[in-house]
């Protein structure tokens, strides 16, 4: 529901939790919330992560405390990159690495993005 000064505000039928969306400051908005450009990055950055936490159990790997920093850019037609900084604390083998990021890559909600917008996925691995 749109509720003035740009803002709009969602929620959750299930559980009735609610969030808030604003435009960007720079744009007329009021820029306390964030931006839906904002909010899909955090949720393809969710996703990839439940697809991990999946993974990761049915293999038995360890995954709490892996977490992703996701930001977006804009150019003149919308959003042209999503970015997912994935930070992996604990060691993990090489070949588990891999299964980890071609679970990351499965994401359904990142691949329902249309395939113009890049998606720059960057791993920092515990040595």
């Amino acid at each position: 529901m749109l509720t003035g000064g740009m803002r709009c505000h969602s929620n959750f039928t299930p559980s009735g939790e609610c969030f808030a969306t604003d435009v960007p400051a720079a744009l007329g908005g009021r820029g306390e919330y964030p931006a839906p450009a904002h909010m899909l990055a955090a949720c393809v950055a969710s996703c990839m992560l439940s697809m991990i936490a999946y993974t990761a159990a049915r293999r038995g790997l360890p995954s709490d405390g892996i977490c992703i920093k996701a930001a977006c850019e804009e150019g003149t037609r919308g959003i042209s990159t999503l970015i997912l900084s994935i930070t992996v604390p604990m060691i993990v083998a090489h070949a588990d690495r891999k299964v980890l990021e071609v679970a990351a890559r499965s994401c359904p909600v990142g691949n329902a993005i249309h395939p113009d917008i890049e998606k720059k996925i960057i791993w920092h691995w515990a040595e």
